[in-house]
């Protein structure tokens, strides 16, 4: 579903202040893949995010969702940013659900995935914490019913109960739902992704997948170092 061919990105490119994020990144995502991209900070991962939700355009390269420019596909593509309070506009819940044109029992049931009941639909925006709006901007992008989401950072600033309940809300998605999610916390995600890559300096530098061992009380995992070496070891 997604294919990302020497994609670099370079903020304010052609200025003073210009600043590379991204360099050389190839990458291949299925439809219906979860995958988690971690690294430091500073190693290009909310850039990546952008790019793969098609809000910005590479400055190299192409980013292709359904063989379509990234950011062609905003209809079918869901973006939680890590910074949430900028993507909800509305006063209330009720009325951010209205914003999107989205049917109301559509998105309460989401809101009941993610642990809501009705009182939530009046309550104002503001009043809430910011776990309670990452849930209600979540709870936006599933009742769109996108293909792909890419979800950045979505468990910072959560409790261990509302950690759970979208971590639940998001593997009983349809197995034909792309997730990508951008996380630095890997052990607490990690029911959100069976591949993992990371990012240094805005490089691509592991590509790890957990494959099912065919003994069925053990598991493996697989990774492929950038020159395409298994278990990041020279072949």
């Amino acid at each position: 579903m997604i294919e990302l061919r020497n994609v670099g990105y370079v903020h304010d490119d052609g200025t003073p202040w210009a600043s590379r994020a991204l360099e050389g990144v190839d990458l291949d995502v299925g439809a219906g893949e979860r995958v988690l991209v971690t690294g430091p900070n500073g190693s290009g991962k909310s850039t990546l995010a952008w790019v793969l939700a098609g809000h910005v355009a590479p400055t190299e390269g192409r980013a292709l969702v359904d063989g379509k420019p990234a950011t062609d596909a905003l209809t079918k593509t869901g973006f939680l940013l890590q910074h949430t309070r900028l993507q909800i506009l509305a006063p209330t819940v009720l009325a951010e659900g209205e914003r999107y044109g989205i049917d109301k029992d559509w998105f309460r049931q989401s809101l009941f995935s993610l642990g809501f009941d009705d009182s939530i639909l009046p309550r104002k925006i503001d009043e809430m914490s910011l776990g309670q709006q990452r849930r209600v901007a979540l709870a936006g992008l599933l009742a769109r019913s996108c293909s792909l989401l890419v979800l950045d950072e979505p468990l910072a600033g959560l409790d261990r109960k509302s950690v759970g309940q979208l971590i639940d809300a998001v593997e009983a998605l349809p197995k034909s739902t792309t997730v990508v999610t951008i996380t630095h916390d890997i052990e607490a995600s990690a029911r959100l992704g069976s591949r993992t890559v990371s990012l240094d300096e805005g490089r691509l530098v592991n590509d790890v997948s957990t494959v099912a061992s065919t003994d069925e009380h053990t598991d493996a995992d697989t990774s492929t170092d950038v020159n395409g070496n298994v278990g990041g070891q020279p072949s």
